[in-house]
This record gives C-alpha cells, sequence and structure tokens, in this order.
C-alpha cells in the first residue's frame, strides 16, 4: 500500500519505486498544469471513478493484478476452513450472578435428561465455596427444532443462522473466577469464506484518505488481507454480541468488543500452517498471510499432534489484542489420532482441537481478564492524580465510586492467581502438550 498526492515529482519517484513506468519528462503547458491542480481534489475524493489528470499505466496494473491474483490464490487441492470462533467471558465476584440467571434463563441449568441431582449452578456454587478447581464441559448445543437428530444433546438454544452448532465449556479456575467458552461453529458455507476471499480475483483499489487531498494504493495483496480480515471480525462480532446477550460478564461490562478473549479455528489440508520449513522467499503475496498462518515464530505445536498449531501474536496487525489464531492439518492425522471420531466434519475437527486446547483457552481468558483489570487500575489511578486539586463533579464522583465497586475482589483474585500459577499439577494437566518455536532455538 502506498500513498499518491498531487505532486508530479512525487507521482514519478512512486511510480519508479514500484515498478511502474514513469511518463517521460517533457514540459507541460501551464494551462494543462492549472487544469490537473483543479480535478486533481476531485479524482482524491473519487480515486476510482475519476481519472488521473496526470495519467496512469492502465495495462501495468491489469498485468500486475492478474500475476499478483495467480500467486495469492489458494494451491491446486488445499482446503481452507473457517471452522470455529471461541469467544470466551470471565465472571468475577461482581458478574457470577449473571451466570447463573443467563444459565437459568437460556435453560442450561438442569440437562434435559439428568444424570446428576445437584444441577449446574449448584455445581459452579460448590465450586466457588470450597476453592475446587474444574471444568464442566456442556457439549454440544442445538438448535431446539433440530436437537432430536442428534445423539445425546443435552441442551439446547437459538443462536445466530451462520453458525451450525455450539461447542460449550465452562471452566473454574480459581475460587473467585469462572470462564464460559462458547465455540460457535460455522455452517459449511460460511466456513469457505476465507478460501473464497482469497480465490476470487481482486483489483488494486484507491482509498480517499480523509480531509486531504491524497489517497492510498491497495494492491490485490492488501484487498485480499482486508477481505480476511472482515470475515474475520464479522463472525467474531456476531458471537460476542450473542455472548454479551445472553451471558454478560466481565468483558461485555467493561471492555470494548475488541478487547474480549477470542479464538478462531482454521481447518486445512495440503498445507502445513505455522511451518518452519516454509519457502523463506514467500512473499507477502502468498495467501497464508492473510489468515495468519505464514510463519511459525512464536507458534506453539502439539507434542502428540504435531499438526496442530496456535499462535497468540498472530493477529496483532488486526488490532485485536486477545485472539488466538489455531490451525490444524487433518489429512496428516494418522487412524490412531482418529479413531475415537466418527467422521471428519467440522464440528468433529473442532472438537478434536479444542479437546487439546480448552485448558489453554481458558487460561488465556484469565490472563486477558487480569491484563484488563490492571489497564483499568491504571487508568483510575491516574484520572485521580490529575484531578486532586481540582473541583470534582458528581459524574466524577460516581465514577471514583464506581471504580471501588467494581474492584472488591480484585486483591483476593491476585492471591488465587499467584497460587494458581505455582501449581504445577494444575498446570501439567490443563495447560500442557505445546511446546514453542521460535528462531532462536535453531
Amino acid at each position: 500500500m502506498w500513498l499518491m498526492k498531487d505532486e508530479q515529482s512525487q507521482n514519478n519517484e512512486q511510480s519508479m519505486a514500484e515498478g511502474v513506468p514513469a511518463p517521460d519528462k517533457k514540459p507541460v503547458p501551464k494551462w494543462k498544469q492549472l487544469a490537473r491542480k483543479m480535478v486533481w481534489p476531485l479524482h482524491a475524493r473519487y480515486p476510482n471513478v475519476i481519472p488521473n489528470p496526470h495519467g496512469e499505466d492502465k495495462t501495468y496494473y491489469r498485468e500486475r493484478d492478474a500475476e499478483t491474483n495467480a500467486k495469492s490464490a489458494l494451491d491446486e487441492g488445499v482446503s481452507l476452513r473457517l471452522g470455529c470462533i471461541m469467544v470466551s467471558e470471565i465472571f468475577g465476584p461482581n458478574e457470577i450472578e449473571t451466570l447463573y440467571d443467563g444459565l437459568e434463563k437460556i435453560g442450561w441449568d438442569r440437562e434435559r435428561t439428568p444424570v446428576r441431582d445437584d444441577s449446574n449452578i449448584e455445581w459452579l456454587k460448590k465450586q466457588r465455596l470450597y476453592g475446587s478447581e474444574g471444568r464442566m464441559p456442556l457439549g454440544w448445543i442445538h438448535r431446539p427444532e433440530k436437537a432430536k437428530k442428534f445423539v445425546g444433546v443435552r441442551y439446547t438454544a437459538e443462536f445466530p443462522k451462520q453458525f451450525s452448532s455450539l461447542l460449550v465449556t465452562i471452566s473454574q479456575l480459581t475460587p473467585s473466577t469462572t470462564c464460559l467458552s462458547v465455540g460457535f461453529i460455522l455452517t459449511d458455507k460460511a466456513a469457505l469464506e476465507y478460501s473464497n476471499a482469497i480465490n476470487e480475483p481482486a483489483k488494486t483499489t484507491r482509498v480517499p484518505k480523509r480531509r486531504t487531498r491524497a489517497y492510498s494504493i491497495m494492491g490485490v495483496e492488501h484487498v485480499k488481507e482486508e477481505r480476511a480480515r472482515r470475515i474475520r471480525q464479522k463472525y467474531r462480532n456476531i458471537g460476542i454480541e450473542w455472548l454479551s446477550k445472553n451471558f454478560p460478564g466481565f468483558f461485555s461490562s467493561h471492555c470494548v468488543s475488541s478487547q474480549f478473549p477470542t479464538a478462531e479455528f482454521l481447518s486445512l489440508e495440503q498445507f502445513t500452517p505455522f511451518d518452519k520449513d516454509a519457502p523463506r522467499d514467500r512473499g507477502w503475496e502468498h495467501w497464508s498471510r492473510f489468515v495468519n498462518i505464514e510463519h511459525d515464530f512464536r507458534s506453539w505445536t502439539c507434542s502428540s499432534v504435531p499438526s496442530l498449531k496456535f499462535s497468540f501474536d498472530a493477529a496483532r496487525r488486526d488490532k485485536i489484542s486477545n485472539h488466538m489464531t489455531v490451525a490444524l492439518r487433518w489429512d496428516t492425522l494418522n487412524d490412531e489420532d482418529l479413531k475415537t471420531y466418527g467422521s471428519d466434519s467440522l464440528g468433529s475437527r473442532t472438537y478434536f482441537a479444542n479437546e487439546r486446547l480448552n485448558g489453554i483457552i481458558a487460561r488465556y481468558a484469565l490472563a486477558a481478564y487480569l491484563g484488563e483489570v490492571l489497564r483499568s487500575l491504571k487508568e483510575t489511578r491516574q484520572s485521580l492524580s490529575a484531578r486532586l486539586n481540582a473541583r470534582r463533579s458528581t459524574s466524577e464522583v460516581e465514577k471514583i465510586s464506581e471504580f471501588f465497586r467494581r474492584s472488591i475482589g480484585v486483591p483476593s483474585i491476585a492471591r488465587e492467581v499467584l497460587a494458581l500459577s505455582e501449581n504445577d499439577s494444575s498446570f501439567r494437566w490443563n495447560a500442557t502438550g505445546f511446546t514453542q518455536q521460535s528462531h532462536r532455538d535453531e
């Protein structure tokens, strides 16, 4: 992506830098210079409609676009599907009642065919009361009208049409913190949106810069990357909206949607994600960069299933601070890996990955929660310091009061998390099985 301004010299220099043939330098009549200056603001405002008054080589752009589209498409035989968006929410001392209310209202308090005497809410209360860790998988959630088609469905719910089912787990992390993770399994049609966006030919596009007489030029690779980003954001936002409506916890009440802890699951065939043996000259045009699986640096690999990998840092350039990218190459799994799975459906592949990652996902959400609590403490301290000698309005006093109400239980949570970090047996049981690859290891 580069910037275009109304300066012929800059235009020529940028053209040379990008490999665009610069126009011959000939004396330009003053009337033509004046006409260009008059037309340029309109061109800068509508660069894809009004031609560039300085001219441009359209044939060059057409040829380059065709070449980049071919390079950036999925290779023949490669399969890429977005299987699931996992959204997690944390419930501390101030939010736990909303979790109890949500479970009761949606009908997840008791199983459709109970196998134990106490309810899910009673189980959670005991865990929190006696300080026990634990995990309560609610399993697959289907729509009420489709539940009879599946064996062993314990709970049902209504959810957005873009998803075929939900995969839900409740984790008791410390006596004061509970994590609810909801995996939104995409329909077969929605799962192909990444592939379709990458394979669909794109054109070099000009994007106006607000309040300036300039615009950015997005090449084919940038257009496709932006398509993938919007798909990710779309399904992420749909999942966050549903969870916030039904189970409003800490992130729903105190954070913007970009701070929610989330994970996306990619199912692949004939391509290895986060591959340390990938060609070092693999360029920006390769499609794997658009879905953030192009390199292995700082990625984690499953010790028992090497084709299952994830990264915490993959979506940083999307300005999503708490997002995991999980990728599984399915066609390399052996019979031993697959013996307990009845099919190779998208749901089965997601379940396969979630079984090995749900402990890590819950603790990742807890880390994000602690980060947001710390941020809130710092912001409030700075606000109090700035207004120390100033007269405070009623609204400012109310904000301070709200902060202290919201901070109830934070010291005890900090102590509990410190104890959890020192619990080796809990770590070995819930958050091991993956090793990190770093270039420094080579």
